[in-house]
């Protein structure tokens, strides 16, 4: 009898032991949130630099102020993924670093300052329901929108019956100077020549090319100026700025021509931020389901990354999106040689 109760006792004890150890990660991860919050409570301020339009970043801010009323001071500055770059690399090299907290930007930039160590790991728990490929393996970055690039159109010029499907569309004659074209649109030319094959990808390239098209400086221009009837079709355009151009009334569209690519616009907190805490529980509350439904999806019309979040066009259910491979940033010099020989001779690139 003494040795069926020591059995049981000992049996008891493993089941006990492996339930612990099975809770540990999240209890490591309460307490890794508590110590967060607490060294945010002391800091009491915060200084981002990010892309994303000022109305809807003021309304995170001043949602994690209600949320965190100890966060007395958070500045949200908006800052283009390019100058981000420019002048965090001008600052480093006085020594001095930078004066900022959290960083958020997108494409080759962000793999860019990835790499050359401008971000200090930080696995935010929200993470999680991110899908992969919109987040840095490392924890260095995560999305808090995409941008999805689609196919606009002026739905005065462009029938329903003519709208592209496909992207060899484009090449149909009747499209043959009617079709604008970011004169540097790198990043979907490389990503387009890996996932179709690079020789398929170069003869559509070349073909495309010799559509006499209509090459601009901007996407954001562009879409206003395709909503302005300058030209029924842009080959190449963010689908957000498209839906909130769409919604204030504007005649356009968009039709998702497959492959469909996508570039995360992600954020991590900086190597020498000023705030660590601070810097930590804005990017948790950043990519909570919460802020991505509510702001960054319904009232900014972005794109989200998290498998919880449901698109605010319902169109988009069921299409497969791919991410940009960022790491095609390594051959930049190559990729833009490339699309500078295929395109400048019409017209295009610089």
């Amino acid at each position: 009898m003494r040795g069926f109760f020591k059995l049981v006792i000992t049996v008891l004890m493993i089941a006990c032991s492996l339930t612990l150890f099975a809770a540990f990660p999240a209890l490591l991860q309460a307490g890794e949130s508590d110590a967060i919050l607490a060294g945010a409570q002391k800091e009491g301020e915060l200084v981002t630099w990010a892309v994303g339009e000022i109305p809807f970043q003021t309304m995170v801010v001043d949602r994690f102020k209600k949320k965190y009323p100890f966060m007395k001071k958070v500045d949200a500055v908006r800052i283009p993924s390019e100058k981000l770059r420019s002048r965090l690399i001008t600052e480093a090299q006085t020594g001095k670093g930078s004066n900022v907290d959290v960083l958020g930007l997108s494409g080759f930039e962000l793999l860019f300052l990835a790499e050359k160590g401008f971000f200090a790991p930080y696995r935010s728990p929200e993470a999680n329901a991110i899908a992969d490929g919109f987040k840095d393996a490392g924890g260095l970055w995560a999305s808090y929108y995409v941008n999805t690039l689609v196919t606009a159109y002026n739905t005065r010029q462009v029938a329903a019956k003519d709208v592209p499907q496909r992207w060899d569309d484009l090449l149909d004659p009747k499209w043959k100077s009617n079709i604008a074209f970011f004169e540097e649109e790198y990043e979907w030319f490389a990503n387009f020549l890996k996932v179709v094959g690079r020789e398929k990808g170069l003869d559509f390239m070349r073909r495309f090319a010799r559509q006499d098209l209509q090459y601009r400086g901007g996407h954001t221009q562009m879409v206003q100026l395709l909503a302005a009837g300058e030209f029924p079709l842009m080959a190449v355009a963010f689908a957000p700025r498209v839906s909130v151009v769409r919604a204030s009334g504007a005649p356009i569209d968009w039709a998702a021509l497959n492959p469909v690519f996508s570039n995360p616009v992600g954020m991590g907190v900086y190597k020498a931020a000023p705030h660590p805490n601070a810097a930590k529980l804005y990017v948790d509350f950043m990519l909570s389901r919460e802020i991505q439904q509510e702001i960054w999806v319904n009232a900014a019309w972005k794109g989200s990354a998290r498998r919880d979040v449901t698109p605010k066009d319902p169109r988009w259910q069921g299409i497969k999106v791919l991410p940009l491979d960022l790491t095609l940033a390594h051959g930049y010099q190559e990729v833009a040689k490339e699309f500078q020989q295929i395109f400048k001779p019409h017209g295009g690139g610089r």
